[in-house]
């Protein structure tokens, strides 16, 4: 204890010595260095969590702990237990092994519920599994979609009837819960009807109704949506065709003329109309023979036997039946869908610009229109780029035309001022927190040697001893304690300062100034 007590008076008489900057200087060392130190130490053990699991059910939340508790692997849940954080370098290692041992089951039984001997089971507990897990494996597979959060699904398969008419279709919902603010577009929809639907024998897409967590219905569960169906993927075949023949037409074009200087569109009309119709084609000149019978009698008797062979050849009779059938062609014929019907092609090109001198003498941009003959050849490109059929009365207009390019010329020198004044910007910040860095460092280089310089200032002197030294009878033992004593220097120097006083006062008021900023 005295020895901590001598530490602190010694301390505090030596920071009693220093001037106010000096005082503020070592406190600002002390309390950088405790500081750095902490986050030294801070940055060492901290560990980052990852989420390894979100959204989990109650069940399967606890099957994990109990995995993380008996592994010795720190953890953090989160939404009501439902997420579970661990440190980050360990969650790819740690979902490999869950995995392996069938976690998470998604909240869901899938066919592993037939991994269980169950001895004595009834054909009905077989058939309530089976749909389980049917329903379990269905919900698996919609919560891969990733706008898709949580799901449900429940299918109703109807009971075995003998008579047809009593027979019911099975049906089946599902429930969706989306993910913030995500929304399934309709072939989404249609999609998830129809895996359902796959999966259950005797389901139908028009027997599967599907709901949000709002209760809002997503599918109809009608056969109109197949028409509605229909009539978007027309529309987007036919988008794909006109974009498909416009960036054939306009790449022809950007490589003749240059970039942003023709603009094609192509409107497309489509046969969507499906047409299967059967002919048959009969040849009447040249017929085929069918059936043929011929039938001979014969009049002889034994009553005239002295007659010749021939009385009786003149007695028989024959006849022949032929049916005849005519040539025929049976043809089946079924028309390709989405076939195009008629084009309609617009293209509209800039014309040339040449550099003139105004009165001014200012250089401006004059616009002069293409040749017919240049026109021609860009139309007769433009032709056979998108397959040009005078058969299907398909029509080409091109237009030369100036463009109007005051908006493109503003906003392309708006986005190169912005480049400019980012670029500068990121240079100048950089140059200045450098500059700060050195500008800092220097600083610091000279108040730390300042303070060095202060310190040992305070550092005890060692003490002189004087020799006793007899003085000579001539010399004044005055003028002997002078020479000997080293503290009658401080009066001349406090005689000297006193004079600068005196004589240049400015001098000494810089000095105060200089020291009361430090």
């Amino acid at each position: 204890m005295d020895r901590i007590k001598e530490f602190f008076k010694n301390f505090a008489g030596f920071v009693g010595r220093m001037s106010a900057g000096q005082v503020m200087m070592l406190f600002g060392i002390v309390i950088g260095s405790i500081v750095g130190i902490v986050f030294v130490i801070g940055w060492v053990n901290d560990v980052r969590y990852a989420q390894l699991y979100s959204n989990l059910a109650q069940a399967d939340a606890g099957e994990v702990i109990a995995y993380l508790d008996d592994n010795k692997i720190p953890y953090r849940l989160s939404n009501n237990g439902s997420t579970i954080e661990i440190p980050s370098s360990q969650v790819y290692r740690t979902r490999i092994s869950l995995a392996s041992d069938g976690l998470p089951k998604g909240g869901s039984m899938g066919y592993s519920i037939f991994d269980r001997n169950n001895l004595g089971m009834t054909d009905f507990l077989q058939n309530l599994n089976f749909r389980r897990a049917l329903e379990g494996e269905l919900t698996r597979t919609i919560v891969q979609l990733d706008e898709v959060d949580a799901a449900r699904v429940h299918i109703v398969m109807p009971k075995e009837r003998l008579f047809k008419e009593d027979r019911k279709d099975a049906t089946a919902s599902v429930v969706l819960k989306l993910r913030g603010t995500a929304e399934l577009s309709k072939r989404q929809i249609n999609g998830i009807a129809h895996l359902v639907a796959s999966s259950v024998e005797g389901l139908k897409p028009a027997n599967i109704s599907i709901l949000d967590y709002s209760g809002n219905l997503l599918s109809s569960g009608r056969e109109a949506d197949q028409l509605a169906g229909l009539s978007s993927s027309q529309l987007e075949v036919r988008k794909n065709v006109e974009t498909y023949l416009e960036h054939k037409a306009q790449t022809m074009l950007d490589g003749v003329l240059g970039s942003d200087k023709a603009v094609v569109r192509v409107t497309a009309d489509l046969d969507f109309e499906q047409l299967e119709r059967t002919s048959e084609t009969f040849d009447p000149n040249t017929p085929s023979i069918r059936s043929e019978e011929r039938t001979k009698t014969s009049n002889t008797s034994s009553d005239k036997a002295e007659e010749t062979s021939e009385s009786s050849e003149e007695g028989s009779e024959e006849y022949t039946i032929t049916n005849y059938e005519l040539n025929k062609v049976e043809e089946h014929f079924i028309n390709a869908v989405g076939g195009i019907e008629r084009l309609s092609v617009a293209v509209m090109i800039d014309g040339s610009y040449e550099e003139l001198e105004n009165d001014a003498g200012e250089i401006e941009m004059i616009y002069q229109p293409r040749p017919q003959e240049e026109l021609d050849r860009l139309a007769s490109i433009v032709r056979n780029a998108v397959g040009f059929n005078t058969q299907r009365n398909d029509q080409l207009e091109i237009v030369n035309l100036p463009f109007d390019r005051r908006n493109l010329d503003a906003d392309r020198q708006m986005l190169d001022t912005m480049y400019t004044r980012e670029f500068y910007m990121d240079v100048g910040s950089k140059v200045g927190v450098v500059l700060l860095v050195v500008i800092g460092f220097l600083y610091l280089k000279k108040r730390s040697k300042k303070l060095f310089a202060s310190l040992s200032t305070f550092a005890p002197k060692p003490r002189v001893v004087a020799e006793t030294v007899e003085p000579e009878i001539e010399q004044e033992p005055a003028e002997a304690v002078k020479a000997i004593a080293p503290e009658n220097r401080k009066p001349r120097l406090v005689d000297q300062m006193q004079a600068t006083a005196k004589d240049r006062p400015e001098e000494i008021a810089k000095v105060i100034k200089t020291l009361m900023v430090e």
